[in-house]
């Protein structure tokens, strides 16, 4: 695109993330342009989810044959939340695990301001990363966490008087017409944290009558706090006022890195890669696990490397784990064969393998730190990549397939400055790799290009702050 919000300082997605924020007082409340058509549109919405219900149910019960805690507190998306931490909460819906990560940082300083916390998530990996991060909070009362209820006005009117939060963030990419809707009624305000419209998703929406309908509602939020200006400049183009956009940075870049995980790979990797270089496999899907495969054993034979693999979902653990045993290689998993707690030194020594599935949650440091390489998924596929983040800001650098169209930032700037390589396919991919691993100096140097590259995109959860200061003190 050109014009809008792009050419301002501060609007490339390669150097420092600095917009003027709003002003500090409170902003008029965003209001949704209703009209009869639309109401109209929103009444056929409600009804088809209501008629779903059975079958998101349904849906629920069959992932919880492989994760049980799908079927934990059903309650919850029937709007039938936890007892409430007190008028004034603030809440935040973050779905998954990355959006609950990348969440942590605004909500620890929210906390450090003395506010409650509402956590709400749609998937267990959510719920289990949002336990670990707050588990302290979660016991003294200030953070209440349970799952999102259904997009339904009733049942989240219902949480809604429950909790009276006092304002409410939503994650990432999440847009529910519902949620939306039901905050407006009650007069709660609202925001998007660490935006992430893609402009992939831009295109497809205004195509058709019913994404352009999907994107209206983000004319419901009184603030969007986004990454960039070029992703702010997408928010416009969607149809959201600029004056309630501002682009605050990655919030990612704010998370703390776990030393005690960091410690932990040191100690473990001369007994796990036995002085090979090693690969980290980072946040694979299923659609790209069949290529990976073939990769990790194509390096086996030919560099003798060490793979260590964090699928991306836990329902992958066990079939990335059989899939590389089929392909002849020789298997740890890290909940079978490393100490509970990595911190502690192993009772034996682990024995000889070619890979480690890290079948774990919330201890992707220790499987980046464990590397010298990282490859990180959903970028084989076409789904638009994953973070990229975290191993950049371990000094680890990275190598994707061709779809990073999810991840400009801050995948732009890391290749800019040589730490990132995005390939064609697959093959190229392991050429790539290979050569790496199988060249110390060219490896070093790959990895030289990493330092310092993510000081100057720290500060994201500063920013948003100030921009949600408004908000919070206009609604307290």
């Amino acid at each position: 695109m050109k014009g809008g919000l792009h050419g301002r300082p501060g609007a490339t997605t390669t150097g420092p993330i600095v917009t003027a924020l709003p002003p500090p007082s409170p902003a008029p409340r965003a209001r949704l342009p209703w009209t009869r058509g639309r109401r109209a549109g929103f009444a056929l919405y409600q009804a088809a989810m209501a008629l779903a219900v059975p079958a998101v149910l349904a849906l629920v019960l069959w992932r919880s044959r492989r994760e049980p805690l799908y079927r934990a507190h059903l309650g919850h998306r029937f709007g039938a939340l936890p007892a409430p931490c007190g008028p004034g909460a603030v809440w935040v819906f973050a779905a998954s695990l990355g959006e609950t990560r990348a969440a942590s940082p605004l909500i620890r300083a929210l906390l450090a301001e003395g506010r409650r916390i509402l956590l709400t998530h749609s998937s267990p990996a959510g719920l289990t990363e949002g336990r670990r991060q707050f588990a302290d909070e979660i016991a003294a009362g200030r953070v209440v966490q349970a799952y999102q209820p259904l997009d339904l006005v009733p049942l989240l009117a219902r949480a809604i008087r429950r909790h009276r939060p006092a304002a409410a963030l939503v994650g990432e990419s999440e847009l529910w017409p519902g949620f939306v809707a039901a905050l407006e009624a009650a007069g709660v305000p609202l925001a998007q944290i660490n935006g992430a419209l893609t402009q992939r998703a831009v295109d497809r929406d205004l195509k058709s009558a019913l994404g352009r309908f999907r994107l209206w509602f983000l004319q419901g939020y009184d603030r969007v706090l986004t990454k960039t200006g070029a992703f702010a400049e997408r928010y416009v183009a969607a149809g959201v006022d600029p004056g309630r956009i501002a682009a605050v940075g990655e919030l990612r870049f704010d998370l703390p890195i776990r030393e005690d995980l960091v410690v932990a790979a040191g100690r473990l990797r001369p007994a796990l890669a036995r002085h090979r270089p090693v690969l980290t496999v980072a946040s694979s899907i299923e659609p790209e696990e069949a290529a990976l495969v073939a990769m990790v054993r194509r390096l086996w034979a030919e560099t003798d490397a060490f793979v260590v693999w964090a699928p991306r979902s836990p329902q992958r653990f066990a079939s990335v784990a059989a899939a590389l045993e089929a392909a002849g290689l020789r298997v740890l998993r890290r909940s079978r064969d490393l100490p509970a707690d990595l911190t502690q030194p192993p009772a034996a020594p682990p024995p000889a393998a070619d890979v480690l599935v890290a079948d774990s949650l919330g201890e992707m440091d220790f499987s980046y730190a464990l590397g010298d390489l990282v490859f990180v998924g959903a970028t084989l596929a076409d789904w638009g990549g994953h973070n990229v983040t975290e191993p950049l800001a371990l000094q680890r650098p990275v190598v994707t397939g061709p779809s990073v169209f999810g991840i400009p930032a801050p995948s732009d700037a890391a290749q800019a400055a040589g730490a990132m390589e995005v390939h064609p396919d697959a093959a190229a991919l392991g050429d790539a790799v290979a050569t790496y691993l199988a060249d110390p100096a060219a490896l070093a140097a790959f990895q030289a290009r990493t330092r310092g590259l993510t000081d100057a995109h720290k500060g994201a959860a500063a920013r948003s702050m100030a921009a949600l200061a408004p908000l919070l003190r206009g609604h307290d």
